[in-house]
């Protein structure tokens, strides 16, 4: 049986869009103090007025999430390394045009609770979706590490993993 601690927790950018979910450990864009994800599903009531209980039918699943995201980066780092992925994922809310927030600023997420994939590790270890960062916030404290707490909404379904 094993047991998982935050140490083995990763957040993985992966492409937006559609369909199967492929994530290699070197894609790991950031380094993460810890993550949270809540699911909740919607009941709408259909109780009578000639019933003494009431009844429900299941309605819309909603999900919303948070992460810690430790602030750094690497000396002569390249696109696909982790300092300019965090400012390429900083980026889809903390805006320096006037143009806001569009469409294009959905981001592809793989939230792993696990070690790493292809280890022997149950496919569920990984939570793959795509999402719109609804907040982020910077924080710096003398003696600590430099940090931004974020939330996000997940947009659609959860994605499928093919890598476990």
């Amino acid at each position: 049986m094993a047991f998982f601690t935050g140490r083995t927790g990763a957040l993985f950018l992966i492409p937006d869009g559609a369909g199967d979910v492929s994530v290699d450990v070197s894609q790991q864009a950031l380094k993460l103090r810890d993550w949270s994800l809540e699911t909740t599903l919607e009941l709408l009531e259909t109780t009578t007025v000639d019933t003494a209980v009431k009844s429900f039918t299941p309605g819309a699943v909603s999900s919303t999430g948070s992460a810690t995201v430790l602030y750094y980066r690497r000396e002569g780092t390249t696109s696909t390394e982790p300092g300019v992925q965090f400012d390429q994922f900083l980026n889809r809310i903390m805006k320096t045009s006037v143009a806001g927030v569009s469409g294009n600023d959905r981001v592809g997420i793989v939230l792993r609770v696990g070690r790493t994939a292809g280890s022997g590790e149950d496919i569920k270890d990984d939570i793959a979706f795509n999402a719109y960062i609804t907040s982020a916030s910077l924080q710096v404290s003398t003696g600590e590490l430099s940090s931004v707490a974020i939330s996000f909404t997940v947009d659609g379904p959860f994605r499928e993993r093919v890598n476990a």
